[in-house]
């Protein structure tokens, strides 16, 4: 009976995990966005070989894992097979920084400009004036400031540190929730590829005022940060909060006292994306939105590829 299990699973299980169907699907669409568009911005022929060598990574990875001396062995899991597990379980996270500041080659391919304006109407339909640029003046205080800052800084901490605890604690949990943060960056990194918006910092104060450093060392933090990143677009909907959120409802899942810390966080973080002059408030709202809907279809694609023999 055990023979026959084990055959069984070989013939079910797929040469894919879960993560390498979402990143081929998603390098896909890049690549066959970047070729539709290559006439209109010149600028992806340097990304195509990228995309296309990483689709090729993933493959090979993927290919190698099934050979003999790389395979797994229930007896006796060597280490070879163990690194190679850990890095296949974990690569797309590597890859999140070029994928979103890549964007910024092709993101304007079907809209020539960038749609800021499309979205600041919408703020000021609603407050009557632009958030992103008054709530600091108005709340200018450098605690303040600091608070929001802080908020925002410990978006970095937290996308680390929880998945790195699960993956000590509960290897389980820690691959699902890699899983749903790579789906919920890919859904967003769509959108960017064709909604070209910058947020607050169109605007040349609010551009101003993230670059120029004041306040206490959370607030030179960011300042440092955005000074030394160059890229513009990837605004709406706001990965930040989508992803915030993800980890929130994560940690309330396998690791509640901090998800309970990381519910206030978030929210702070959510406020601080327009406060900072980061995002549109109504890239906020649509944050929170994604973050949500997101996290649960994620989940559920996450279970269903399993169930399929994506592992």
């Amino acid at each position: 009976m055990t023979n026959i299990s084990i055959t069984a699973n070989r013939k079910t299980s797929s040469f894919l995990s879960a993560l390498d169907l979402i990143t081929l699907i998603f390098c896909g669409w890049i690549l066959l966005y970047m070729c539709f568009g290559f006439t209109r911005s010149p600028e992806v022929i340097k990304h195509i070989p990228v995309y296309l060598a990483i689709v090729v990574g993933v493959l090979f990875l993927a290919w190698l894992q099934k050979q003999p001396r790389w395979a797994y062995d229930p007896q006796n899991p060597s280490k070879r097979y163990q690194v190679l597990n850990f890095f296949r379980g974990l690569y797309p996270v590597f890859l999140f920084a070029y994928f979103y500041t890549s964007g910024y080659a092709f993101n304007r391919i079907i809209f020539r400009d960038w749609l800021d304006p499309f979205f600041m109407r919408i703020d000021q339909l609603i407050f009557g004036y632009l958030p992103s640029l008054v709530w600091e003046k108005l709340y200018s205080h450098w605690a303040i400031q600091e608070l929001f800052h802080f908020a925002y800084f410990c978006y970095y901490p937290l996308i680390a540190g929880i998945p790195v605890y699960l993956y000590f604690t509960q290897k389980d949990a820690f691959r699902e929730v890699i899983f749903n943060l790579t789906f919920i960056f890919y859904c967003c990194y769509t959108i960017y590829s064709v909604l070209p918006v910058i947020g607050g910092r169109y605007l040349p104060e609010a551009m101003a005022l993230t670059k120029t450093y004041r306040g206490g060392p959370f607030t030179h933090i960011m300042v440092f940060i955005y000074r030394t990143s160059n890229h513009l677009g990837g605004a709406f909907p706001s990965s930040h909060i989508a992803i915030a959120i993800v980890l929130t409802i994560s940690a309330l899942k396998y690791i509640r006292p901090l998800g309970y810390i990381c519910t206030v966080i978030t929210f702070f973080l959510s406020l601080a994306t327009v406060y900072c002059h980061y995002h549109w408030f109504i890239d906020a709202v649509f944050g929170v939105i994604t973050g949500i809907a997101g996290y649960y279809l994620a989940n559920w694609t996450y279970f269903h590829l399993k169930e399929k023999g994506f592992n």
